[in-house]
């Protein structure tokens, strides 16, 4: 049986979700696909159905916070340090967002 419409629409966005949560939380490098795929209730294998990897999945979170007014208004532990911070050698160039933004 099909997947009712708007089911790959509706995962792609609660992986993005999750994502936002931890990378918010613990950092780009901190976190993992599994804990990413575990907070949007799925299985690690079907990561790579909706993403090319971790830094895209970042992208498109870094793209929603910049473009969606919602977002900004919904920070967790805007008292913690950065919404979103990224380094290493995953990363093109360093992005860090703070409350200040």
């Amino acid at each position: 049986m099909p997947y009712p419409t708007g089911h790959r629409t509706e995962v792609r966005k609660n992986i993005i979700q999750s994502a936002r949560k931890l990378f918010n939380r613990y950092g780009f490098e901190n976190v993992s696909v599994q804990q990413i795929m575990a907070g949007a209730g799925l299985t690690h294998g079907g990561f790579y159905g909706y993403f090319k990897s971790k830094s895209d999945l970042y992208t498109e979170v870094l793209g929603c916070f910049l473009t969606d007014p919602e977002w900004k208004s919904c920070w967790e532990g805007r008292a913690r340090g950065p919404l979103l911070h990224r380094r290493g050698p995953a990363s093109r160039s360093r992005v860090s967002l703070s409350p200040a933004f």
